[in-house]
Order: C-alpha cells, then sequence, then structure tokens
C-alpha cells in the first residue's frame, strides 16, 4: 500500500451556532471551499494530499546550527565569556565530523543524504521537497538502493533529479514487478573525487567557523558603541576570541588531515 503524503487540509468555515432565519446561508460558504481547493491545485487531479514542503536548501542539509535559543546568551557584563561562540563552534564540529564520517563509509548510499535530495515535483520548479518525503528509501544490499515511491506521479521528477545531481547521475530503474519502485545503484566513487567532497566540508567546516567569530566581533563593537564595555576590555576580549577561533580551526585542520589520509589508504 503507498504511503500518502500528508498536509494540512483547508478547514471548513464554523457555521453559526446562534439561531438564524437565514439557514440557507450555511450552503455557499461549502461551495465556496470546493472552489477554493480547485485553484490551489491546477493540473493535480490524482491526489489532493502533498507533502509538507521544506523550504531549507542544501544546506538542507544542513540546518541551521549556528543560531537559535540553544545557544547560550553573551552578555556584555561577562564579555570574557565565550560560552555562547564554543556553543556554536561544537554544534559546528559535531555536524562537519559527522559528513567526513559518512563520506569514509560510502556517504553516498546513505539513506539519510539520499533521502535529502531536493526534488521539483512541479514543472516550473516552485515546489521542491526533499527525496525522503516523495519515497521511502530501503538499502537493498551492496550498492544498491530501493525508492519505494510513494505516488505515481512521483516516479519522473524523482528519477530526474537522481538524473541531473552530480553525486548519482544516472538514472534510476523502474523494477519490472512494481512500477512504484526504482533501484538506484550507485558507481564506487574515485578517490579523487572523495578527497574533493572532504575539502569541500571542512571549507564549509571553516566557513562557520568564520561566520561564528564575525557574529561575536559585531557583539563587541554593539558593546562598546554602546559604552557597554570599555576600549581595554574590547581588546582583551578580541585577543581572547582569536585563541578559541585558533584552535577551532586547528581541530578542522587535524580533521581534514585524517579523512584524507583515510581516503588515500583506500
Amino acid at each position: 500500500m503507498a504511503i500518502q503524503p500528508t498536509c494540512a487540509q483547508a478547514g471548513r468555515p464554523p457555521l453559526h451556532t446562534a439561531p438564524s432565519p437565514r439557514l440557507f446561508h450555511t450552503s455557499p460558504p461549502a461551495h465556496k471551499k470546493k472552489k477554493e481547493d480547485t485553484e490551489k491545485k491546477p493540473g493535480r487531479g490524482k491526489s489532493a494530499d502533498k507533502p509538507a514542503r521544506s523550504n531549507s536548501s542544501a544546506a538542507d542539509a544542513s540546518a541551521d546550527i549556528d543560531d537559535g535559543p540553544k545557544h547560550p546568551v553573551p552578555s556584555p557584563e561577562e564579555p570574557l565569556d565565550f560560552a555562547d561562540v564554543e556553543s556554536r563552534l561544537s554544534k559546528n564540529a559535531e555536524y562537519s565530523r559527522m559528513n567526513l564520517k559518512k563520506l569514509q563509509t560510502g556517504g553516498r548510499f546513505d539513506p539519510d543524504l539520499i533521502g535529502a535530495l531536493r526534488v521539483a515535483v512541479d514543472k516550473d520548479g516552485d515546489e521542491v521537497y526533499p527525496l525522503r518525503e516523495l519515497a521511502q528509501v530501503v538499502p537493498r544490499g551492496g550498492r544498491a538502493v530501493s525508492l519505494l515511491v510513494h505516488e505515481a506521479a512521483y516516479v519522473k521528477p524523482i528519477m530526474s533529479a537522481v538524473q541531473a545531481s552530480p553525486e548519482y547521475n544516472q538514472q534510476p530503474q523502474k523494477d519490472p514487478d512494481n512500477e512504484l519502485e526504482l533501484i538506484l545503484k550507485v558507481e564506487v566513487e574515485k578517490r579523487e573525487d572523495l578527497i574533493k567532497r572532504i575539502k569541500a566540508v571542512v571549507h564549509e567546516w571553516r566557513s562557520r567557523i568564520r561566520a561564528v567569530r564575525q557574529k561575536r566581533d559585531k557583539l563587541h563593537t554593539a558593546w562598546r558603541k554602546d559604552k557597554l564595555i570599555g576600549p581595554d576590555l574590547k581588546r582583551t576580549a578580541e585577543k581572547e576570541l582569536e585563541k578559541v577561533i585558533k584552535a577551532a580551526l586547528l581541530e578542522v585542520d587535524e580533521a581534514e588531515k585524517s579523512a584524507i589520509k583515510i581516503a588515500e589508504s583506500t
């Protein structure tokens, strides 16, 4: 049985509970609802349900790990407390190390990475969803993966997305016994291509570290402008921040060397 993507259906306007002699007014809103539903889903006759739309980009991949209430809030009363910086750096390191580990274990065959592939379900490319919301990703063993598509309307968009992606660059094969199953066979990645992907991960890691520093630098400038800290304390905070950032960049260098060494030995 195909798994149907779900989304919120437009609700029926509430009927008036107070007595009213004009009871026939309850009928037109229902008729208007049907008209609105028709206008919202042009060209989609098979199903009114759609997967929840995702607005993130591949770096859908990557979720926002730099902002949010989960990080400590810095204070001008303690300008040498870098708990917020260390928290963000820690999250960045965790995320990047996870990606490096996936590359070392055949990352392209990881169901999570395949499921994160962006798929446009309409011709204009306005509606884009992660593949995992349109199909179930099931490892078949070895280097083969089955994509169990939820609806027939998603088969061609998924095939096009896989074929157009630089990671896979092939057309999935349809299972002869199941029109909703696509089989994806990924070739062994060349050593030089794997190293390029490792360098891309660590490049993004370093970029995130620089962004964390810039974020804290702006706070120091704002605190000084508002006279919440003096010039000497600002300089001291900048020096201490430099030490924290250097340590984080050193961690990236070591992780990169280790990942490349493993790639070259395989």
